[in-house]
């Protein structure tokens, strides 16, 4: 008898890739040195209330099993997290969009992105203080 395939592990498709792209986060800096510092702190506020948005959007979209807006979420997501280096959670934001005929994988994904977002936060943050 054989045993069942395990679930996938989410951590086995995103390499070590850091939380945040330093260097990008030092380009938005220079950017907004003329306009001040709370140009940048309202960019990332921005951000993050898009993407507490597109989280409650895909865990609609999973319990009312809307592959597209499931995916429409989860591009969304990558999306912004690509424009302001956020560099993990725009990974899982682009393997979620794949996932989304296997929602245990897309569950597993999204709890990930869950824990990625409060530490994206946290470095944000401390990167802006």
């Amino acid at each position: 008898m054989s045993l069942p395939p395990a679930p996938s592990d989410p951590h086995r498709h995103v390499p070590d890739l850091p939380t945040l792209d330093t260097d990008r986060l030092d380009v938005l800096r220079e950017l907004c040195i003329e306009a001040g510092p709370e140009v940048l702190r309202e960019m990332f506020g921005s951000w993050e209330d898009d993407t507490v948005r597109h989280l409650d959007g895909i865990r609609q979209a999973l319990a009312a099993a809307d592959r597209q807006a499931l995916k429409a979420a989860a591009h969304a997501l990558k999306g912004s997290c690509a424009n302001l280096g956020i560099v993990r959670l725009s990974e899982l934001g682009r393997l979620l969009e794949l996932e989304i005929e296997l929602p245990a994988e897309a569950e597993v994904l999204l709890a990930e992105m869950q824990d990625e977002f409060d530490c994206a936060r946290a470095q944000i943050a401390e990167a802006s203080a």
